[in-house]
């Protein structure tokens, strides 16, 4: 586990991003949690939380192939993450919500497609949805969380879980787009990563949702320039 973020206070409200209290998470991530959302997923998730696991710990990225690369509208490691949760039983999934009031139908409502989801333990709501924003620009992070707290809200999901870049990371990327390696705006400030997330969460960004944060670290990338670190 790593070491508390300077960012994390000594005692959080519950809405605010703290450090976990779930111990054995894989190396080379920063993890974040709002309102228990990791004793959520480890105690009445289990078999979820051992699939979030598993994928956390087989995913790494090329720095060539993956980063330096041009990409298309989705990065292939976000593609290979998302695949190694669908092998365990994830999908896709949109969500149709009804409401009647004495039979009369009021309003039906479609939500954002979840790009990955599962359904819980006994295979019904809730469940618990994983989003991974690598580099999309940042106001993808509130329809993220505006998503989860209304699919929280009507009982769809327990815990909402994020995947971007971690701050160390962050500050990587941007020191070899300075150095030429891809365009130095690439992986600019205002994209999605670990710095932008946590304000709009600790504003209040997934209401009541409990959220499960994850910051990936430069330890996850293989093929640094100059050098033979993973």
């Amino acid at each position: 586990m790593n070491d508390r973020p300077e960012e994390y206070a000594d005692d959080v409200l519950p809405g605010v991003v703290g450090q976990p209290s779930v111990s054995g998470m894989p190396e080379g991530y920063i993890y974040g949690v709002t309102r228990y959302a990791d004793v959520i997923l480890a105690n009445s998730f289990p078999t979820l939380f051992n699939d979030l696991v598993n994928a956390l710990n087989s995913f790494t990225i090329n720095f060539t192939d993956d980063i330096a690369a041009g990409g298309g509208s989705r990065a292939r490691h976000t593609k290979r993450f998302d695949e190694s949760l669908y092998d365990q039983g994830w999908n896709k999934h949109n969500v149709t919500i009804e409401k009647l009031i004495d039979e009369r139908p009021i309003f039906k409502t479609r939500s954002h497609e979840i790009d990955v989801f599962k359904l819980g333990e006994d295979g019904w709501y809730p469940g618990v949805a994983v989003e991974m924003e690598w580099n999309n620009k940042d106001p993808f992070y509130a329809r993220d969380l505006q998503n989860f707290s209304g699919l929280h809200n009507e009982g769809v999901i327990a815990v909402g879980v994020i995947v971007t870049r971690g701050p160390r990371l962050q500050a990587e990327l941007e020191h070899w787009g300075n150095e030429g390696m891809y365009s130095n705006t690439k992986y600019g400030k205002a994209t999605t990563h670990w710095n932008k997330l946590l304000p709009q969460v600790n504003l209040g960004g997934g209401g009541q949702c409990p959220l499960f944060l994850v910051g990936i670290e430069p330890e996850r990338v293989i093929g640094w320039p100059g050098s033979d670190k993973i």
